[in-house]
């Protein structure tokens, strides 16, 4: 337990530091590091490694889409994923000996989603002059309920949610996890709003915690899955007590475009 809360703890301070320098080369930088060890771990675990050109490919694309998205040259991501997605299938068919259609499959997939969905953080910082409150947010939505659910679970679960998935998560966990999530957005934004001078859609902003809460366990859910059926305790070691990225992360893959969808249909902050 202390390893996993001093590993927390160096985690947050990096976190920070990484926000404080969101104007800077620092935040794509960051992202495209995630991204690339995220992709990693799952190309391991599903086995792909020996497909090189693919895999390094979706490496490739991985550490350069947050550059772009950060420094706004949509038409050149357009581009890089039209030219990437390619070059896997050229791959599979001229190495079909090799390299099954089930693993090129499975990396362009991955890359595509992990690329895009981390690098969503680009885009919301990008969102008007509350960018930064934004992403702060949208991570938030995913640990603070993960965070609320495991207390939650531990001091009153009972009812198993996907005991063949998850064993530990309980039905009280989950709702604790909502409750969690909604009662730390609603107190950051109030206390933005004070520092700031702006104005919170408070309703909007229950809803979207809500929803991004039931969705962070999606998340969860689906990398349990995967180390699951490839007999994997986790994705990897970089974090002690942790495990890799994306079993920090596996959360924030489908948060963060759920948080940026609802901002775009409504907006949370106002003057």
């Amino acid at each position: 337990m202390l390893v996993r809360i001093i590993s927390g703890v160096v985690g947050a301070i990096l976190a920070v530091v990484v926000l404080l320098l969101h104007k800077t080369f620092v935040f794509p930088l960051a992202v495209a590091l995630l991204v690339c060890v995220a992709l990693f771990e799952l190309f391991r675990a599903g086995k792909c490694l020996h497909c090189r050109i693919s895999v390094g490919i979706g490496l490739l694309y991985g550490a350069v889409i947050p550059f772009l998205q950060f420094y706004g040259n949509a038409q050149a991501v357009v581009g890089l994923t039209f030219l990437c997605m390619t070059a896997m299938f050229v791959e599979m068919v001229m190495l079909h000996k090799v390299v099954k259609h089930q693993e090129t499959l499975f990396i362009a997939a991955v890359t595509l989603l992990v690329t895009n969905s981390l690098n969503m953080v680009n885009l919301l910082l990008h969102v008007g002059t509350y960018g930064l409150a934004y992403v702060i947010l949208a991570l938030c939505s995913a640990w603070i309920s993960d965070t609320g659910a495991y207390f939650a679970g531990t001091f009153f679960g009972k009812h198993k949610l996907c005991p063949e998935i998850s064993p530990k998560k309980t039905i009280e966990g989950f709702f604790g996890g909502i409750a969690a999530n909604i009662l730390v957005m609603i107190l950051f934004s109030w206390i933005y709003s004070l520092i700031t001078d702006i104005h919170v859609h408070y309703l909007w902003l229950i809803f979207a915690g809500a929803v991004c809460a039931v969705i962070s366990v999606l998340g969860d859910l689906s990398a349990s899955v995967i180390k699951r059926q490839q007999g994997l305790k986790d994705f990897g070691n970089i974090m002690p007590g942790h495990g890799g990225v994306m079993d920090r992360f596996d959360s924030v893959l489908f948060t963060v475009p759920a948080f940026y969808a609802l901002e775009c249909l409504y907006p949370i902050f106002y003057a």
